[in-house]
């Protein structure tokens, strides 16, 4: 049995090291369209900071690893077209030779790319992206430039706010322009206010509802025109989302969302017999609505190849689900959340309602308490929780990790509120956070 990977990122090498761990006499091969594989893309902010000043701790696993465990790896391998009739795919290699390759079965994990907004001079020089150890590696030597002082990032979520703690870390003057109300829109906005507060504390300026429409320049970048204001910036980084990369798949009949993502079940399996998508490139079933989201996250990434992976194999019977349990750290304040937030649960068909809990880190008693905000989303009928977001200067990331279990197991909040967590005061109060906010709930 061949299967064939095109992709060969989070998801592509999960499933391929998946596969050739468990089958090893099946022909694994994988199509990487670029010279990396296998990289934490998550960490290129802090790289970009200085928080880790060697490239080459972002590699996971060398190619050579791959294929010393029998993957055959083909780098700067571009795949041009999927013929199903003959069960095969084009592709070109690094020479321009054309190649056709036949599969068994077929993993697209061609990831997703940075969505470059429709603004005027988008060209010109030290206009940046961030997808790649590339453009990584062109970002941060933009933000050691003495000569680069003032930096604007276009857009307000997850990437834009890593990106301008790395900009505030290098010592540079920052803007940070979002067209919505609020940073961090996957958050309910009084979340995105306390981001905003946070980088405007730290010396940003924070620019709600304002849409970039042009760059000015003649070669390089010197101004930004937002709202019909001009601002002075020696670097643009763009940050506004990414668009899954699913051109391969155009002339195949993929069922797909608006955005291009090709829509999969709990199993991996496209619309396309014999063909499965893992990865940024297409959507995952979400736990609690049961429809097909798109979810881009390296997590999921990862979850859904080796998932994949157990599928082909026959080892899986359970399927993906996700919540989108996802974290971030703004400065010094952690945010994250899971599954539904309120209006996301009013609109999947849920009786939803939320409730707001202030509560500490650990007990009062030890050194340097902090307030967290946890704000639960449950049914009201059941008191079934459905969501849960979380913020606070310190010990509030993680505890996300205890809702999204409680949720993805289908635990109530009171059920939530009688489970046996540790608890020491250097850790937690008798009753932690979560459990406060839980037991808030009537």
């Amino acid at each position: 049995m061949t299967c064939l990977i095109i992709g060969g990122n989070a998801a592509g090498m999960s499933a391929a090291a998946r596969l050739k761990r468990k089958q090893p006499d099946m022909q694994v091969m994988v199509l990487e369209r670029t010279d990396e594989v296998s990289y934490g893309a998550c960490g290129m902010p802090y790289y970009i900071a200085g928080f880790n000043d060697v490239l080459d701790r972002m590699r996971i696993r060398k190619p050579q690893a791959f294929q010393e465990q029998g993957i055959e790896l083909y780098r700067n391998a571009l795949a041009t077209k999927i013929d199903l009739e003959k069960q095969c795919v084009v592709w070109m290699d690094q020479m321009g030779k054309q190649n056709e390759q036949h599969y068994d079965q077929l993993v697209l994990a061609m990831g997703a790319s940075p969505i470059v907004p429709p603004i005027e001079n988008v060209t010109l020089e030290n206009v940046f992206t961030l997808k790649t150890l590339y453009d990584a590696e062109r970002i941060k030597a933009c933000l050691v430039d003495e000569t680069i002082r003032t930096v604007a990032i276009v857009g307000g979520g997850y990437i834009g706010l890593e990106l301008a703690e790395a900009c505030l870390h290098r010592g540079k003057t920052l803007h940070i322009f979002e067209s919505l109300p609020n940073l961090l829109n996957t958050f309910d906005p009084e979340f995105g206010e306390a981001a905003a507060a946070t980088l405007q504390a730290a010396g940003a300026q924070v620019h709600l509802n304002q849409r970039v429409s042009a760059l000015v320049g003649e070669k390089r970048v010197i101004g930004l025109m937002a709202n019909q204001v001009q601002y002075q910036v020696d670097a643009v980084i763009l940050a506004v989302g990414v668009r899954p990369n699913t051109e391969l798949a155009s002339e195949v009949a993929f069922a797909k969302l608006k955005n291009g993502a090709l829509v999969v079940d709990a199993y991996m399996h496209t619309t396309v017999p014999g063909v499965y998508a893992a990865g940024d490139c297409g959507t995952v079933i979400h736990k609690l609505t049961g429809k097909p989201a798109y979810l881009p996250l390296g997590t999921n990434a990862n979850r859904q190849g080796r998932y994949a992976a157990d599928v082909i194999l026959g080892r899986d019977t359970e399927g993906y689900r996700a919540l989108g349990t996802s974290m971030l750290r703004c400065m010094k304040l952690e945010l994250a959340r899971t599954g539904l937030r309120e209006q996301e649960a009013l609109e999947a068909g849920y009786d939803a309602h939320s409730i707001t809990v202030q509560a500490n880190s650990h007990a009062r008693y030890y050194p340097n308490p902090v307030s967290l905000t946890l704000k639960l989303c449950y049914e009201r009928t059941t008191k079934r929780l459905l969501g849960g977001q979380i913020m606070g200067t310190g010990e509030a990331a993680w505890r996300i990790d205890i809702l999204a279990c409680a949720i993805d197991c289908g635990m109530t909040a009171a059920q939530l509120g009688r489970l046996d967590l540790g608890y020491a005061p250097p850790f937690s109060s008798v009753w932690d956070a979560v459990q406060i906010a839980a037991n808030a709930i009537k």
